[in-house]
């Protein structure tokens, strides 16, 4: 570290998980500036015609990197930029371009800018999160039109290999950059769910995002330590820090070979008590992936791709194309199918403003209002359980009356089948997910409906604690550790069990490596979780006994406070099981550590 430089450590959110060391790169984007031009008559075609040169220039450039995508990547990568071609393509704005062109005589640039501003000001006061990641899609496609007709180019390339510093990358800059082989992206800007945070999952290159102030306090040349894993970014690091990180890259690299022979391993602990390992998806091109990774099914398939991606309730013949495809695909391994889980009027046309669409019109709430809708998804999920694979999950079942309508017009739709002599699964398991906390309170009587619970905890820690999971001002009090949720969690379980159905969870806690014992103990039959972390969670199930788990677990729920919890789980492993903190949790020492000392 430079003498005269200090250490920063700053904390963003983990956007992309690994470790990586090396020098900055500060990012600047240049802007592409407009000004307000009066075209004279025999202007106004000319203008029109570098409009759509511009247009073909932009589509040319995209359809590149689709390509690049589809072949380094998938076909999820490939989809964000066919998006951005689809909104380049747009016949209405185009033809709002080439009418205010004739109407106004203004410069094409400067009516370009003007009417994408007027879109974006609707999608970035949208509180759905799906929407305003539109605005970065919309503003990338402005800003290559625009750079386009000004004949600028795009530098989004950098000699040796650095830590992408930025204000924001955009979908393209992220393809670019990884080209030149570099080490990592912190951004002060973004969230996990960004179309450039999905593409460096994909790339396997590190990122935080949300720093806030990066690209004020880094400046080219400067050393950074990235942790994806975490979500911090260390700046100019001690050589103490700088040894520790060394040891973590090295440490990862080890547990990713000694996790690879875990893959066809049961999922057992010590005393023989077995536990299904699930993973979550939500794209057809995931599932190759999920495979290599040891999990024995998919414990949520989110359905709801399919509106976001055509803007509309899919046919059904398009949702059965999908649903076999997958079965077919996983076959002899279960998948469990949510039924559509869309929030309010932030994605359907409507007359009715939503404040707070979290507490509003949104998964089978809608559903219930929409059963035509509705029945066409039931009617596709059971044409495509004839191999007797599937199972089916509704989203925000609040109480009783809304499964046994739910389960009714099932029913319906089952007898409308028999009657047309389409065969499906008779059988077919039914679940329900807990995340409402009224859920909780009349678990016993929903119990009696269904085949399974699967507790999202996402939403559930949400709503139980009061807490907008995606407002940065209060993401410390989203504590899924807090007793509260502990004891919501064990109660659940256990009113399962008492009742004779299994109980699974889909959120991200199921894969979280310091709650897994905790889980284990509480008696959780099935975890679910991104593929990735399946080996992790895999290996610390084999390593523990089920009734030292259920130890854990009781002293767990004894704890009144989140931060009691934590230390607790982080003590109790230290000590116990020192081998599996060094490999899962890459610490050198065998003790956990939450974060990075700051200097």
């Amino acid at each position: 570290m430079s003498a005269d430089k200090k250490e920063i450590v700053l904390k963003g959110l983990p956007a992309s998980g690994g470790i990586a060391i090396g020098p900055a790169y500060v990012y600047e984007r240049e802007e592409v500036y407009v000004t307000e031009r009066v075209l004279t008559g025999e202007e106004i075609e000319r203008e029109i015609v570098l409009l759509q040169e511009a247009v073909k220039r932009s589509r040319d450039e995209l359809e590149k990197i689709v390509s690049f995508a589809s072949e380094k990547l998938n076909e999820e990568a490939a989809r964000i930029f066919e998006n951005q071609i689809m909104m380049l393509e747009d016949v209405e704005l185009h033809k709002s371009l080439v009418r205010r062109i004739r109407e106004e005589k203004k410069n094409a640039d400067f009516l370009i800018q003007n009417e994408l501003e007027q879109y974006k000001i609707l999608l970035e006061s949208s509180e759905d999160e799906f929407l305003r990641e539109r605005v970065v899609d919309m503003d990338e496609v402005g800003q290559r039109l625009l750079r386009n007709l000004q004949r600028k180019r795009l530098h989004a390339t950098v000699e040796g290999r650095h830590v992408i510093v930025a204000q924001q990358l955009s979908p393209a800059d992220t393809i670019l950059f990884s080209r030149n082989d570099v080490l990592g992206y912190a951004t002060d800007l973004g969230g996990i769910t960004s179309h450039a945070a999905i593409l460096a999952r994909s790339l396997k290159i590190p990122a935080v995002t949300s720093l806030q102030i990066v690209s004020q306090v880094v400046e080219t040349g400067d050393t950074l330590i990235i942790d994806g894993q975490r979500g911090y970014l260390i700046v100019n690091p001690t050589e103490e820090h700088k040894r520790e990180y060394e040891y973590k890259i090295r440490r990862i690299q080890r547990l990713e070979r000694g996790l690879a022979g875990l893959v066809d391993l049961p999922c057992v602990t010590r005393d023989g008590h077995k536990v299904e390992l699930s993973a979550n998806a939500e794209f057809v091109d995931e599932l190759d992936y999920v495979l290599t990774q040891g999990s024995k099914g998919i414990g949520l398939y989110r359905t709801e791709h399919l509106y976001l991606a055509k803007g509309d309730f899919p046919s059904e013949q398009e949702q059965y194309l999908e649903y076999s495809e997958i079965a077919h695909i996983m076959y002899p391994q279960t998948v469990i199918f949510r039924t559509f889980d869309i929030g309010g009027d932030k994605l359907l046309d409507t007359d009715i403003p939503e404040d707070n669409p979290f507490l509003g019109w949104r998964g089978i709430r809608m559903m219930l209002d929409k059963p035509d809708i509705f029945r066409q998804q039931l009617r596709a999920i059971l044409r495509a359980s004839t191999m007797k694979n599937i199972k089916i999950m509704f989203p925000m079942i609040s109480g009783i009356m809304e499964i046994r309508t739910v389960l009714e017009l099932l029913e319906s739709v089952k007898q409308e089948l028999r009657r047309q002599r389409v065969y499906f699964d008779e059988h077919m398991e039914t679940g329900l997910m807990i995340e409402v906390p009224s859920a909780i309170f009349v678990a016993d009587e929903l119990a009696l409906e269904v085949d399974f619970f699967s507790i999202g905890t996402n939403d559930l820690v949400q709503y139980l604690m009061a807490v907008d999971r995606n407002n940065e001002l209060i993401a410390d009090l989203f504590q899924e550790f807090h007793p509260a949720v502990l004891r919501a969690l064990k109660s659940v379980i256990d009113t399962g069990h008492k009742h004779g159905i299994w109980v699974g969870m889909c959120g991200e806690m199921a894969g979280n490596p310091l709650a897994t014992m905790l889980l284990l103990g509480m008696g959780l039959d099935e975890f679910s979780m991104v593929p990735s972390v399946i080996p992790e969670v895999k290996k610390i199930i084999r390593s523990v006994t089920y009734e030292e788990a259920k130890a854990v677990a009781d002293k767990a729920l004894s704890i009144p406070t989140s931060m009691g919890v934590r230390t607790y789980l982080h003590d109790y492993l230290s000590d116990k099981h020192p081998e599996l903190v060094r490999e899962i949790f890459n610490n050198e020492e065998g003790e956990l550590d939450e974060q990075p000392h700051t200097s």
